[in-house]
């Protein structure tokens, strides 16, 4: 009670002091002005550290409404500091959009609790020192941060390259290693809701992915997003990571990606080569139907890069007014290979024939043959 009593009169006597500041008026004992300021900031020190020795006689809620009654913003930040009440002095900060005052607290902090509770509103006015503390806490639970990271990207019109939310789980995925398919799905998220046409920075990270199988993001989830945001290339890349070869050069195909396409194609290689011409055939089908009646050789130049196609699968595609002179030589070297080939099988047919021949010859040889044993002849071993 005489601890609380005595904040009381320290709160008057700094208000007084104050008083006569503002007012610029001699005091009693003819003291100048400047006096006083010096005796003004001896007392808030005084208080200080009467509060420091006193705070567990204080009780909280009272010693509170008594500052607070008496408009002492100073005290009272030295009292919630004191007493080691930083959500209030965060509140203060915050509650005025002092970010830098409000950062300042939150840096020398230790409590996680602290960090998840003001992440939001210190994400949207102050991200980029945020981040740079938060970079600085390992102990931190990322997945924690995401509904204000999600909250930031939503209202921050910056370019990727400069986007904190990303920057800050890229940090957790590339240095402390976080696995957590949630902070790798918001970053997908990010990254494929940017207003950029770009998807290079997306494509970076998929390909990272890639490198340590299994990926940590969830692949459906991630082609729902691609393919609502119209990522063409990430959804080949996912559609390849899971396998679905035909839906990748579908897709790639549809936006006319063909490059992409035959680099898809090829990826079944030696395990499934059936697949790998079928995809083929799909690619060739849009080469050669964009060429048109235009240089059906460019098209045929481009399609020789798989070795599993042939001229008589390519015909089918061809337009019908076609000109033969565009095609000629491959014709005749597919018909001079068919030519070459039945001759080898000709001449296979003939040493068949041949041997066949004289196996049976032997066969009737045998019927023939005889041996004489005397009587008591010895078997021999």
């Amino acid at each position: 009670m005489i601890a609380t009593w005595l904040v009381e009169i320290y709160m008057a006597k700094l208000n007084s002091l104050d008083d006569t500041i503002t007012t610029r008026a001699e005091l009693v004992e003819n003291k100048s002005t400047a006096g006083t300021k010096d005796e003004l900031v001896a007392l808030g020190t005084e208080f200080n550290d009467f509060v420091n020795k006193n705070k567990t006689d204080l009780d909280k809620k009272t010693t509170y409404g008594i500052i607070n009654s008496h408009g002492r913003e100073e005290q009272l930040l030295s009292y919630a500091t004191a007493i080691d009440d930083y959500n209030y002095v965060l509140s203060y900060w915050i509650q005025r959009e002092r970010w830098s005052e409000a950062l300042d607290v939150l840096k020398r902090q230790t409590s996680p609790s602290i960090f998840y509770k003001y992440s939001s509103v210190l994400m949207r006015h102050a991200a980029t020192p945020l981040v740079d503390i938060l970079m600085r806490h390992s102990d931190l639970e990322p997945r924690n941060f995401i509904p204000a990271l999600l909250n930031y990207t939503k209202d921050a019109s910056v370019p990727l390259g400069q986007n904190q939310a990303a920057r800050y789980l890229l940090f957790c995925i590339n240095q402390l290693g976080a696995r957590d398919p949630a902070i790798h799905n918001t970053l997908i998220s990010i990254y494929a809701s940017d207003a950029s046409p770009s998807e290079s920075a997306l494509l970076t990270y998929l390909s990272s992915q890639s490198a340590h199988p299994p990926p940590a993001y969830d692949a459906d989830f991630a082609l729902r997003l691609c393919i609502q945001h119209k990522r063409v290339e990430s959804c080949v890349h996912i559609y390849s990571l899971m396998n679905q070869y035909p839906s990748a050069v579908a897709l790639a195909l549809k936006h006319d990606k063909i490059d992409l396409a035959s680099m898809i194609a090829d990826r079944p290689a030696d395990s499934n080569p059936a697949l790998r011409k079928k995809l083929w055939l799909a690619v060739a089908k849009k080469v050669i139907s964009a060429q048109g009646t235009g240089s059906i050789k460019t098209a045929l130049d481009f399609l020789k890069r798989c070795d599993l196609l042939r001229i008589e699968d390519l015909i089918p595609f061809f337009p019908d007014f076609v000109v033969i002179d565009d095609f000629k030589d491959d014709v005749c070297a597919a018909l001079e290979g068919y030519s070459r080939h039945i001759d080898a099988l000709r001449a296979d047919m003939d040493a068949a024939e041949a041997t066949a021949a004289s196996i049976g010859q032997d066969i009737r040889g045998l019927a023939s043959r005889f041996a004489v044993v005397l009587p008591g002849e010895r078997c021999r071993a």
